[in-house]
């Protein structure tokens, strides 16, 4: 069931919307999956049995890190929500990202988010970072737009493809986070493991930061073209950015990891960037509690679609969002309610 908090929260939870400015429960740390820690389930169970003194219900969204693609886009989306469906209030959360976002959905403590396709897999079926730790109560409401692969580097690094990280200072994302967890799974496609080079977890901020000032040789992230982290660095004059392998190579991740398809990023994305990069990326998708009613996720997803143009004023990625991609889920199930709006736009038998 969507869970529901006193007025005071909501009109509170609104004004920090409309102000574009997310409350700090960034800090703490993400919960067990369903089956794990009892005492998980019984908070979830206490929470859910909250009533209201109104009829409007909340619900809470994880994105990311504060300015980060998935929070500017979250703070965005809550607002169209809140204005478009009466009853409900919507608040953008921050968070550590993908991983965390699938745990706290698949518990209800938080009941949408956004999350690498690559995480949800792995949530989903309990392998990864996930091992032994499947995630129930997931289900996808789109995939949005690409999550891509880069790899900045020194031009000076020697690192021409993933291959050559091999003794190299690397940043691989901080610890336990969706962005470590895709590194690591591309590595070990590779054949290299954590080993075989001085691997650093700095958010990828720092790690920008970072390789401009040449303390790291290069990092991996996997997110959206012309973050301002990765302008930054490309700018710098310094940086290039590396190939992720050979046709063959690339073919190999994407028949290990079923998430990924072949991607390729064209000269002048970037700041002195001046041929093209081949690389994979994988999806990223919003993500529901299965609890929350057809009705509702109906109309989320109809409001999501309906209103990409005010998206776009907020976050340029925004574009990217179409119906037609947005049922291309990894596999991975799709919500009824998200289900009903596909088939009845006709992109969805």
């Amino acid at each position: 069931m969507v869970k529901t908090k006193k007025i005071l929260a909501l009109v509170i939870s609104n004004v920090v919307i409309v102000g574009g400015i997310l409350s700090g429960c960034s800090g703490t740390s993400a919960p067990e999956t369903k089956g794990g820690d009892q005492s998980v389930e019984a908070a979830a169970d206490e929470k859910n049995a909250v009533k209201a003194d109104g009829d409007e219900a909340f619900l809470s969204m994880g994105t990311s890190s504060s300015g980060g693609t998935f929070n500017t886009l979250g703070v965005a989306l809550c607002q169209v929500w809140n204005d478009k469906l009466p009853g409900t209030s919507f608040t953008a959360e921050v968070t550590a990202g993908s991983s965390e976002n699938c745990l706290r959905v698949g518990t209800d403590d938080i009941q949408l988010a956004f999350s690498a396709a690559s995480s949800v897999y792995e949530a989903v079926n309990g392998i990864g970072q996930f091992e032994g730790k499947q995630v129930e109560g997931l289900r996808v409401i789109a995939n949005l737009y690409p999550a891509i692969i880069q790899i900045p580097v020194l031009k000076d690094s020697g690192i021409n493809s993933i291959d050559d990280i091999v003794g190299k200072k690397v940043n691989i994302g901080e610890a336990g986070s969706g962005s470590e967890s895709q590194a690591m799974g591309i590595l070990d496609c590779f054949g290299i493991s954590k080993s075989d080079f001085n691997a650093q977890q700095l958010s990828h901020s720092n790690a920008s930061d970072a390789v401009v000032d040449e303390k790291i040789d290069g990092y991996i992230i996997s997110g959206s073209l012309g973050q301002s982290h990765q302008m930054k660095a490309m700018a710098s004059g310094k940086c290039k950015l590396a190939d992720l392998g050979s046709d063959e190579e690339i073919q190999n991740v994407i028949n290990r990891l079923p998430y990924y398809y072949e991607y390729t990023i064209p000269s002048g994305t970037y700041p002195n960037q001046e041929s093209d990069v081949k690389t994979v990326a994988t999806g990223t998708l919003l993500i529901v509690n299965e609890s929350i009613s057809d009705d509702l996720v109906y109309e989320i997803t109809k409001n999501l679609f309906e209103n990409v143009d005010t998206l776009v004023q907020s976050q340029d990625i925004a574009k990217e969002i179409t119906l037609e991609s947005g049922i291309n889920v990894s596999g991975l199930p799709l919500h009824p309610g998200a289900e009903r709006y596909y088939k009845e736009k006709g992109v969805l038998k």
